[in-house]
């Protein structure tokens, strides 16, 4: 039991270093998007009557060089851009989205990947990527 102990004020201690690495500038780019998406959520609860809460997974954030030319917020709302349209089906639509997804989380890596799992959409932005409202929404319209 010591040793769990141990090892997990470890990782909580390596956690910590890397969040006091971040730049200024990082930080305020991570606050900013963060910001951007809460917005877009709430746009998304007004449409589909849900209480969607929507985050970043920054466990693995974009590149600096990424953050430059991509907007991370512009990749995961495409995604609350979907479920927008699953409610604009109609009320079998909105029933859905208000009764099956509570989480959006939004997370970053080399490959587009969405799924739906105990309320939680986690869609992973593989930036470059095209027609992202459209590939989230087909896989809502098969999985609700």
């Amino acid at each position: 039991m010591r040793a769990f102990w141990m090892i997990a004020a470890v990782l909580i201690g390596a956690g910590a270093t890397d969040v006091h690495a971040q730049s200024l500038k990082d930080k305020q780019y991570f606050a900013d998007q963060e910001e951007a998406l809460t917005k877009e959520a709430t746009f998304t609860n007004q449409k589909c009557e849900s209480s969607i809460t929507a985050k970043f997974d920054w466990s693995k954030p974009p590149k600096a060089e990424e953050r430059s030319v991509y907007s991370a917020n512009g990749y995961c709302a495409a995604a609350l851009e979907a479920t927008r349209r699953v409610c604009e089906t109609g009320k079998a639509g909105k029933d859905a989205v208000k009764e099956k997804i509570k989480t959006l989380v939004c997370s970053f890596g080399a490959e587009r990947t969405v799924a739906l799992k105990d309320g939680t959409v986690n869609y992973n932005v593989k930036f470059d990527s095209s027609n992202d409202a459209d590939y989230v929404f087909e896989y809502l319209q098969n999985n609700l």
